[in-house]
């Protein structure tokens, strides 16, 4: 079997058929606050909730790059894996490439999550940032 293009390469490795683990919590929590909170500022909840998902969807593929990589190294993903192809596994990226991609993917959520955390914090003294958090809690 011969190498796919990088970018097939990649989307095997990323496995974004997982980013409904991440999305559809975001999903029920967005229309529970939208028909829970009268006064909620809509384009603050629409910014939030979107750059929530941002954040749950790198953390999701951070992870699974993660795991791809170790899978691989502690021997866990062999030739007699059963299930989807794993990219270090087949040989079409190097442990190091995952992990290196891993890390990438992760310290971009890290950035959006201290933008996140810092957005809600300017906006805490008016009542719409608040309001978005507290029903997604």
């Amino acid at each position: 079997p011969t190498r796919p293009p990088s970018w097939q390469v990649w989307w095997v490795a990323s496995r974004p058929h997982t980013l409904t683990a991440s999305l559809a919590p975001i999903v029920v929590a967005y229309n529970v606050g939208l028909s829970t909170i009268d006064s909620i500022d809509k384009g603050c909840y629409v910014q939030f909730t979107a750059q929530w998902a941002a954040f749950c969807m790198l953390v999701q593929l951070g992870t699974n790059l993660h795991n791809d990589y170790a899978d691989f190294v502690k021997g866990a993903d062999t030739d007699k894996r059963v299930g989807q192809a794993r990219a270090t596994q087949k040989g079409w990226l190097t442990p190091m490439q995952t992990a290196s991609a891993a890390t990438f993917v992760l310290g971009l959520a890290l950035l959006l999550g201290i933008g996140f955390v810092k957005s809600i914090d300017r906006n805490q003294e008016g009542g719409s940032a608040r309001a978005a958090v507290m029903a997604f809690l």
